[in-house]
């Protein structure tokens, strides 16, 4: 039998940590206010398989999700970084990439409806592959737009979903 005072602690069990049960909680209420907006959405003409049987299947998943990584981390288990050689947990983190995406992603927001659904969108596609490195812009915006295009003709003619067609009313 080993002694509890001479056993060293595993590194994936220090104590409670704090950030880890930030990301749990969260993770929780996130499923919750899944849930809670799942069960606002009507039922269909099937009663078993209708509008809310993914949304429930995705709220009730993160809801587990997060109490699986709550007991884990009352457990005292903690997220620990990847023993990867080109990781440097002293590094300041770079915010560039996100903050690109996330500038693309608010300003399609905002033209969404006065411009359209394809044009939001593809400034939105345009933002992420800028992000990730493409800088052959002729190239991204052709493919933004392609994708964006085939986004709304699928949501519109293939499930029937309502979009905003913007500066090309009349057009698609």
């Amino acid at each position: 039998m080993s002694d509890p005072v001479s056993t060293p602690i595993p590194a994936a069990r220090r104590g409670l940590s704090v950030p880890d049960l930030l990301v749990a909680l969260g993770v929780l209420v996130v499923g919750a206010l899944l849930l809670i907006g799942t069960l606002k959405i009507p039922f269909g003409i099937n009663a078993y398989v209708g509008p809310r049987v993914f949304p429930m299947i995705v709220s009730v998943g993160t809801l587990v999700l997060g109490a699986l990584l709550l007991a884990a981390t009352l457990r005292g288990y903690r997220a620990e970084p990847a023993a990867e050689e080109d990781s440097d947990p002293d590094a300041q983190p770079d915010l560039r990439q996100p903050g690109i995406i996330l500038g693309g992603f608010l300003l399609g927001a905002l033209i969404l409806t006065p411009l359209g659904f394809v044009v939001g969108t593809a400034v939105m596609y345009f933002s992420v592959g800028f992000a990730f490195g493409e800088r052959r812009l002729p190239l991204l915006a052709g493919v933004a737009l392609i994708v964006a295009l085939v986004t709304y003709v699928a949501f519109t003619r293939g499930l029937g979903l309502s979009l905003p067609p913007g500066i090309l009313k009349g057009v698609l």
